[in-house]
């Protein structure tokens, strides 16, 4: 009677059994799907996070390397924006081309004794003309020497080059503080408008020079 009832309720719960197995078996169906997404979701956010990483330590990297290569043009271009400051300036200085023709007239005077250049009168002619949209201004100013023809074809070519001639460099008989301050100040952009050219007197080689010369600044 006993094994009977016992087997008989064992019978009852069979159906729950069942059911509950189904449900499992449902549950399993239906969410390892969604469990193997969510792994595959995850596994990709990580990756993602993985490339975020490398990226921004690459641009880390980049950043640093661009600042160096910037710190490095800086260093390296500074004597060439300096000079160019110089050449093409924003604004015409007349005392400084001034200074700078008078030193090197007179340092051209101890070259030798046939070097005489004696720079005799500078005259402005007004402000800078020119108009806006070229992107420039003219500055027009009137030159006297005293020199020979030789010493003539020195001054002409730099004021058109800027450049100081061979004989000025590392020459004991200049002054090396006149000489440092010519190489470090440079002449703006220079166009000779007219040259005249008289003797100065029958006894003397020297030549009574007249040059028109136009300075170019940014404004």
């Amino acid at each position: 009677m006993n094994s009977f009832s016992s087997h008989t309720g064992i019978k009852k719960f069979i159906p729950w059994i069942i059911l509950l197995f189904l449900v499992l078996l449902f549950d399993i169906v239906k969410v390892l799907p969604r469990t193997n997404e969510w792994f595959s979701v995850k596994k990709e956010i990580n990756a993602i996070s993985q490339s975020i990483e490398e990226r921004k330590s690459n641009q880390d990297e980049a950043k640093k390397g661009l600042d160096t290569l910037k710190m490095r043009f800086e260093n390296e271009a500074k004597n060439y924006i300096l000079e160019e400051s110089q050449i093409f300036p924003e604004h015409f200085d007349a005392y400084e081309v001034s200074k700078i023709l008078e030193i090197f007239s007179i340092q051209h005077s101890l070259l030798s004794v046939d070097s005489g250049l004696r720079l005799e009168r500078i005259s402005f002619s007004g402000g800078g003309k020119g108009k806006t949209e070229d992107g420039f201004l003219q500055s027009k100013v009137n030159l006297e020497f005293l020199c020979t023809e030789d010493t003539l074809k020195r001054v002409i070519k730099y004021l058109q080059s800027g450049e100081l001639p061979d004989n000025y460099k590392d020459n004991p008989s200049l002054d090396a503080r006149d000489i440092d301050y010519l190489r470090s100040h440079k002449l703006p952009l220079a166009h000779i408008e007219s040259i005249r050219i008289n003797q100065a007197s029958s006894d003397t080689p020297f030549k009574k020079v007249s040059l028109d010369v136009s300075f170019f600044s940014q404004q």
